[in-house]
């Protein structure tokens, strides 16, 4: 039961809509975590951080665009993976030819199996992390069976 000052939940006026943590329906939902599993398999390094998380307007609102996936890599993973796009500093990796083959295919890889708009792209971890302050949904995660 809500008492005030309770953070935790809020009333609800009767015909608001009600909050979502993600606005994709379950079938596609779905699908595009299986996909994600096999995008995350392909480049997740034992010894490195490397995630795939939703972000952006799929996660605040009904009436998004498309849904957007980050592959986030540490700094040094980045470097080895994308070797010709320049310091990360500089933000030039959207140029790296390898870059661009990546991100458009796994985009429309993921597109097809889901039957959703994707945006997926890879990014360092300092970018992703000092430039996008937004929330962050995790996908493509596999559970440990021991």
């Amino acid at each position: 039961m809500f008492r005030p000052g309770d953070k935790a939940s809020k009333p609800r006026l009767p015909n608001a809509p009600r909050a979502k943590g993600l606005y994709i329906g379950a079938p596609a939902c779905f699908a595009l975590e299986l996909a994600c599993q096999h995008v995350a398999d392909a480049f997740r390094e034992k010894d490195h951080f490397g995630g795939m998380y939703v972000v952006g307007s799929v996660l605040e609102r009904p009436d998004w665009r498309d849904v957007d996936i980050r592959f986030m890599m540490a700094d040094d993973q980045f470097r080895q993976e994308f070797p010709n796009a320049g310091p990360i500093e500089h933000n030039r990796w959207e140029f790296d030819p390898k870059w661009l083959l990546l991100t458009t295919s796994i985009s429309v890889f993921l597109s097809k199996a889901s039957g959703l708009p994707v945006d997926f792209q890879f990014q360092p971890q300092s970018h992703a992390n000092s430039r996008h302050h937004g929330r962050r949904n995790a996908i493509g995660l596999r559970f440990a069976t021991e």
